[in-house]
């Protein structure tokens, strides 16, 4: 009984790169890798929070100047901004909070937080309650509205210590129905910049002219092919613009209230 055979030789090698060489094979690559790349943080929440350097705005200089907050007199005035958003692209509503673990923003050092007011959010109905307990600012989702990608708040933190700053000074323990760290320290200082536009304008470019090359050359009937530096352009454009989409998804933060 003869059975169906792969047989690896020259011409299968052949076969393959003509396979891989193909137009259609490129454009389907193309087509295909765009919307995964589109599609796999559809189902991610991202929720990310970051806090600015602490700005000294107060200080004693000697004992003929005093501060005081709240009748209480300090020695110093930090400022912090803390920042806490949704970089993924599923939302996050209220019933991802879990009640009873909200979201703690505190210091194991010497630090006593004064006040924290919001400064900036994303959008008015948004509301989000806050206090201070035992120097943890404890932070909750007070609003039936969810907080969808790039929504969040900006809080104003004022504090005191009386010792040195680390670099690390603060942290924040929360937990979020659906991811596994809940919120997570992400620096956007360090985020790419690249421009959403940027993306659709190259993917669009490149199913452009790979379609009018295909479309053309069939109405007349003629075989399709591209030059060695046609094909260089096209391997080259695609590459970037894959890895400036990878860069788009992964490496980039929309938080324009902020």
């Amino acid at each position: 009984m003869q059975t169906d055979k792969i047989i690896i030789n020259k011409n299968f090698f052949i076969i393959v790169k003509n396979f891989l060489y193909n137009p259609i094979t490129a454009l389907a690559f193309t087509l295909l890798t765009g919307i995964y790349f589109y599609l796999v943080p559809l189902s991610q929440k991202e929720p990310s929070y970051f806090y600015s350097k602490p700005q000294l705005i107060a200080e004693k200089a000697d004992d003929n100047l005093k501060f005081f907050y709240n009748n209480d007199e300090v020695k110093n005035v930090y400022l912090t901004n803390l920042v806490l958003w949704n970089n993924g692209k599923e939302y996050i509503d209220n019933n991802d909070f879990i009640k009873s673990k909200p979201i703690k923003f505190y210091s194991k050092e010497n630090i006593k937080l004064l006040s924290a007011t919001i400064n900036k959010k994303s959008r008015k109905d948004l509301i989000f309650d806050n206090k201070i307990i035992n120097d943890t600012l404890v932070i909750s989702l007070n609003s039936d509205e969810a907080i969808e990608q790039g929504d969040g708040v900006n809080f104003h933190i004022l504090f005191t210590t009386y010792s040195t700053l680390s670099d690390n000074v603060f942290s924040i323990s929360s937990r979020i129905k659906g991811t596994k760290e809940g919120f997570k320290y992400q620096n956007v200082n360090n985020f790419n910049k690249t421009n959403i536009k940027t993306i659709y304008i190259l993917w669009g470019a490149i199913v452009f002219l790979l379609l009018l090359r295909i479309i053309t050359l069939s109405i007349y009937k003629k075989d399709i092919i591209f030059r060695t530096r046609e094909l260089v352009f096209f391997t080259v454009l695609i590459l970037l613009t894959i890895y400036l989409t990878i860069e788009q998804i992964y490496f980039t933060v929309n938080i324009d209230w902020l």
